[in-house]
């Protein structure tokens, strides 16, 4: 838990994240160091993983196996900039794989190009939320 208060994360924002997610608190500080380094892995800045955090707290409570797999396949679909695209959608984190390939597949049935979709998504973050 000292981890999160490394952070520069506010009370305010640590409170909200515990009645988000109560789990947080039996976290020890090696699982919470591990989510950071995950995100430094990725380029993530220390601004970068404070937002992100204090946005998702329920990326404190998921597991690293699953976190690598969506890592890996959105720089595999093209996504250069995990590091932001993350800070502007951290809830992206939240997805499973087969949900953005479904997204994905059903745009493409509608005659969208994969190039396209991944552009629009890069670029608006917020349709993510649509998945």
């Amino acid at each position: 838990m000292d981890e999160l208060f490394d952070l520069g994360l506010s009370d305010e924002t640590l409170k909200n994240m515990i009645e988000l997610n109560p789990l947080i608190m039996k976290l020890s500080n090696e699982e919470v160091l591990d989510k950071i380094n995950l995100l430094k892995s990725i380029n993530c800045s220390s601004n970068q993983i404070s937002n992100i955090i204090g946005s998702n707290s329920m990326l404190l409570t998921r597991s690293n196996t699953d976190i690598i797999k969506l890592i890996n396949y959105l720089n595999g679909l093209g996504f250069s900039s995990l590091n932001i695209l993350f800070d502007s959608n951290p809830y992206i984190l939240n997805l499973d794989i087969f949900e953005v390939n479904n997204y994905i597949e059903d745009r493409i049935s509608n005659g969208e190009l994969l190039e396209d979709i991944i552009d629009d998504l890069d670029s608006n973050t917020y349709l993510f939320n649509e998945i």
